[in-house]
């Protein structure tokens, strides 16, 4: 793991009157679309409930200090309500999204984690990418089942280290393709749960890209964490603990000691909104 990792943004969605609040020092905070809206029974603590039928997501208006180089992380927690989506013909759905100009589809993504439609050539949770020597993706060649699907969190990766980008499902890697160069720089929202790359009045409702069902602890990183750190962050989810004691990114080691990234007061930001969720769940 480099240990000049950045967090670029973190969206607990642990705080039910600031759902789309970011903890990383960019403060770069969402703002809820359509139906979008809080729920209390997150995968760790509240979460990010979105209805496709409500045209429902997550809208983080365009900052610098969201583009990245040549290295991303991009993580999430999801849970779809309606498993079918994810088998047959299935359709788009957009997890995290760095959009591209509106209208130019060779440019629709900086860097996204999605699911393309099962029926086509790539597989279900996909890595995709814009780079300075074309389009890369990395898909999970393993379809999912409804029967599985249904009611089942997923952990979700997408890693670019400079030279491959991989997927990452429930900790471990599922898919690897060949970096093509650097990310394109994006001067437009990134979004979650959705995409703004079609307009709604152009496109088929299945290529809209509309995520139906919960979506928990959204982060995006400069760099690539290692397969061991997915796993580790996996594991944090499973045990129902946020990403606040996620040492890789909120702290590093200089000179053998101990050292947070964040300025002081961001931990014990964090810790508030952890105390508010704990007093907000019914």
């Amino acid at each position: 793991m480099n240990s000049h990792a950045r967090l670029l943004g973190y969206w607990s969605f642990d705080n039910k009157n600031d759902v789309g609040r970011d903890l990383s020092p960019n403060k770069n905070h969402g703002e809820l679309k359509g139906g979008a809206e809080w729920i209390g029974r997150g995968k760790v603590g509240g979460a990010l409930k979105l209805v496709e039928a409500a045209d429902s997501y997550l809208e983080v208006p365009h900052a610098d200090s969201l583009n990245v180089k040549d290295q991303v992380t991009l993580m999430c927690w999801v849970q779809f309500a309606n498993p079918g989506d994810l088998t047959g013909t299935g359709r788009d759905m957009s997890l995290i999204w760095k959009n591209g100009p509106p209208g130019d589809k060779r440019f629709l993504t900086a860097y996204a984690l999605r699911i393309v439609r099962p029926h086509t050539k790539f597989g279900s949770f996909t890595f995709d990418a814009t780079m300075t020597q074309g389009r890369a993706a990395a898909a999970d060649p393993d379809f999912l089942d409804a029967a599985d699907a249904g009611k089942t969190w997923f952990h979700v990766a997408g890693v670019a280290d400079g030279t491959k980008i991989r997927v990452y499902r429930n900790g471990k890697q599922t898919a690897e393709a060949d970096q093509r160069g650097e990310f394109q720089i994006s001067e437009h929202p990134l979004t979650i749960g959705f995409d703004l790359r079609a307009a709604k009045a152009e496109a088929r409702r299945d290529q809209l890209g509309y995520v139906d069902g919960l979506m928990d602890e959204v982060v995006v990183i400069d760099k690539a964490l290692a397969p061991a750190d997915i796993k580790a962050a996996m594991e944090l989810g499973e045990k129902g603990d946020t990403l606040e004691s996620f040492q890789p990114v909120f702290a590093v080691e200089p000179e053998g000691k101990l050292a947070t990234k964040w300025a002081e007061n961001q931990s014990q930001e964090v810790r508030s909104e952890r105390a508010v969720h704990k007093r907000a769940i019914p």
